[in-house]
């Protein structure tokens, strides 16, 4: 692990933009567990002060995690607990919720859109695997490849089956924060089908601020029994129309799906 000796003001900085390279560039990865103080600092040639500073800032805004006993780590871009302090700014006013509503309704409806055309593509190539020969090729495998080889690890769209299970036993016994926490998982899941990493974590950003506000708050909508209810059959057809691989018909249904959400808070 190469590093340059720091010899400007605002030495932290300095760091975290060397460690953010090292990061860019692959000579460190998700996983990695950094070097001890002590061994940065000599590294950098400067103070531990300087270092756990840095950690701090870097811990913030999700670069590492810090586990107590065993070290620092670099994590793969966790923004909750950057997310979790500012969150307070995003949701003072009642408009700035109203537009996070929007905002995220208009990443959902691209997100089921690109789940569903990859759904498709997952489901005619597996139906090429079948068709030929295991050494043989067709254009779709290619370009399937080609589309998904700088993409994030795939997620399997059963996963919203499973959290649609969830939410249907949440229903039956009446338990709010099991449908809620289903309900949660469900959408990450449908950004994690997209592949998308930039997609997936501007996500992540909306529904940390939305879920730290008062006024939106799931549990709330599920009180009523018709909400819970209502909710669940419009989950259920979008995981099917995004199962069935149809952009189209997932997009009109999650529009219809977060304007009630909208009307319901």
């Amino acid at each position: 692990m190469e590093v340059s000796p720091i010899s400007i003001k605002r030495i932290y900085q300095s760091i975290i933009e060397q460690l953010v390279l090292m990061i860019k560039e692959g000579k460190l990865k998700v996983g990695d567990r950094l070097p001890p103080e002590r061994t940065l600092a000599e590294m950098f040639n400067v103070s531990r002060a300087s270092i756990r500073e840095a950690f701090s800032a870097m811990e913030i805004i999700g670069l590492i995690e810090v586990r107590q006993g065993e070290g620092s780590f670099i994590t793969d871009m966790n923004i909750a607990p950057f997310v979790n302090t500012i969150a307070p700014l995003f949701v003072q006013n009642e408009n700035m919720e109203t537009d996070l509503l929007d905002f995220r309704k208009m990443l959902e409806i691209e997100a089921v859109k690109l789940a569903a055309r990859r759904q498709a593509l997952e489901t005619q190539l597996e139906n090429v695997k079948k068709a030929r020969a295991a050494n043989e090729q067709s254009k779709i495998e290619k370009d399937f490849k080609m589309q998904e080889a700088d993409k994030c690890p795939s997620t399997d769209v059963r996963l919203l089956e499973i959290h649609l299970e969830n939410m249907r036993k949440a229903l039956e016994g009446n338990d709010i924060n099991m449908g809620a926490e289903a309900d949660i998982q469900f959408h990450k899941t449908i950004f994690s089908l997209t592949g998308n990493m930039v997609l997936i974590k501007a996500a992540e950003f909306i529904a940390y601020i939305l879920e730290s506000s008062v006024k939106f708050n799931r549990a709330k909508i599920l009180k009523d029994s018709s909400n819970a209810k209502v909710l669940y059959y419009q989950h259920k057809k979008i995981y099917e129309a995004i199962r069935d691989g149809n952009p189209e018909l997932a997009a009109e249904i999650t529009n219809k799906h977060l304007d009630f959400v909208k009307e319901a808070t």
